[in-house]
């Protein structure tokens, strides 16, 4: 029998008279992946703090524990009993990497260099899944493919990797590295200046013999393979795709100044924060405490914003332009999204807009967003279990005369669970069941 669908859960954004202070943000999926996957190859209990529970983490920490690490929470943290790297177990049965993500990429490099088969089911026809296999079946593994099921098996005697990596072909960087650490002898990835991975700091945390040699217009990456790992205590850096939200609301916000702390910066979090760049918002990237290369912490000020043009840019998904256009909303004069095509999230953005007396237009291959200081507000917005369309809103709310409501709030929940006691610590007022 079909459970009935939990009721709705309105929620109001009022607007801020300031947002003030630090900002703590769930973890970067794909650190909190690689910091697992390295967990399990170390021998002794790693403890990771601020990992998140989103579907992504939880199908790479249930994928691990097939192969023989003990893996559990307790008190808000994770606990990893690893085994050493090369002392992974053939799994009792196939693993699942639907709901993976980029977790996937990293499992199969993983598995790539264990001599035992391993089937894994739900890798979709993701172009990188298919360069990944493709590369492995030349270099030694048996890789079967079945729709979108693989059979992998890696040779008994693995030869280490010496191969360039393209700047298109950033997100092998992480499974090759992982599959490198597998392999006796010396493995080098060859890169392009200026390209670096999460995974470089994390192996380099977790005791992994790395060296980095400039080399010309490239980067020489050499690991040694079988070397023993040291099990670890740290914290998950903040996911830089969420980081946007409490940035736009101290930008439209009066009086603000707030600090997004430990911030991973990722290449689609960098395009959001290039847009925002782009309408003149003041967001200052400085070291971090913790985190090493790659984490920042985000200082950002209110501040008068500019109608620009937004090029398209590959790494921003239709879902990551509604916060894009409520700091338009806010910012003087038109700005032109060029990679907003139509389709249901560009007809909700815009239903939404104009609900809260935004000027918009639909252009083709493009959204038009005339903005002013003072936004109206004011209006209810259907938020289709889209968890970014719902904070973008009420981050809108803060900023607005008046208060935005949005007819679910729970949908937040996949993403951002605690964006309603984050927003609160900082200044930011909500209410419940509708708006006031």
């Amino acid at each position: 029998m079909n459970q009935p669908d939990p009721p709705a859960s309105p929620l109001t954004a009022e607007r801020s008279p300031w947002l003030r202070g630090p900002v703590r943000l769930p973890g970067d999926p794909l650190f909190a992946q690689l910091a697992l996957s390295l967990a399990a190859l170390a021998r002794g209990e790693s403890v990771l703090e601020n990992l998140g529970d989103g579907a992504a983490v939880e199908a790479v920490i249930e994928a691990l524990s097939g192969l023989g690490p003990q893996i559990s929470r307790r008190n808000g943290r994770c606990h990893v009993q690893g085994i050493g790297v090369g002392g992974f177990l053939a799994p009792e049965g196939p693993i699942d990497l639907s709901a993976a993500g980029p977790g996937a990429l990293l499992m199969l490099g993983l598995l790539a260099a264990h001599d035992f088969d391993t089937r894994v089911t739900g890798l979709g026809t993701a172009p990188m899944a298919e360069a990944l296999l493709t590369f492995l079946g030349r270099n030694g593994v048996r890789v079967g493919r079945d729709g979108t099921s693989a059979t992998l098996r890696g040779p008994r005697f693995p030869i280490p990797l010496d191969l360039a990596v393209s700047s298109e072909a950033h997100a092998l960087i992480g499974p090759l590295l992982l599959q490198s650490l597998v392999i006796a002898g010396r493995s080098v990835l060859h890169l392009p200046q200026g390209i670096t991975d999460p995974a470089e700091s994390l192996l380099a945390a977790f005791g992994a013999r790395l060296t980095v040699t400039p080399e010309g217009e490239t980067v020489r990456l050499a690991v040694d393979g079988l070397s023993p790992l040291r099990a670890q205590a740290m914290a998950i850096p903040g996911d830089a795709m969420l980081a946007v939200y409490p940035v736009v609301a101290a930008l439209i916000a009066p009086d603000s100044e707030i600090v997004v702390e430990s911030v991973a910066l990722s290449p689609a979090g960098l395009a959001l924060l290039d847009a925002l760049a782009l309408l003149g918002g003041d967001i200052a990237l400085n070291e971090s405490a913790r985190g090493g290369p790659g984490v920042a912490n985000l200082a950002v000020r209110h501040g008068q914003l500019t109608g620009a043009v937004i090029p398209a840019d590959p790494l921003l998904a239709p879902a990551d332009y509604p916060i894009l256009t409520v700091a338009a909303a806010f910012a003087e004069g038109e700005t032109l999204f060029e990679g907003l095509g139509e389709g249901t999230h560009r007809l909700a953005l815009t239903r939404a807009l104009r609900a809260n007396g935004v000027e918009c237009g639909e252009e083709p291959g493009g959204l038009m967003v005339r903005g002013q200081p003072r936004v109206a507000g004011g209006g209810n917005v259907a938020v289709n279990l889209d968890p970014k369309l719902a904070m973008s809103f009420l981050v809108l709310g803060m900023g607005a005369d008046q208060p935005v409501t949005i007819d679910d709030g729970a949908v937040m929940a996949r993403l951002f669970p605690d964006f309603v006691a984050a927003f609160e610590h900082i200044g930011a007022s909500f209410s419940t069941g509708g708006a006031p």
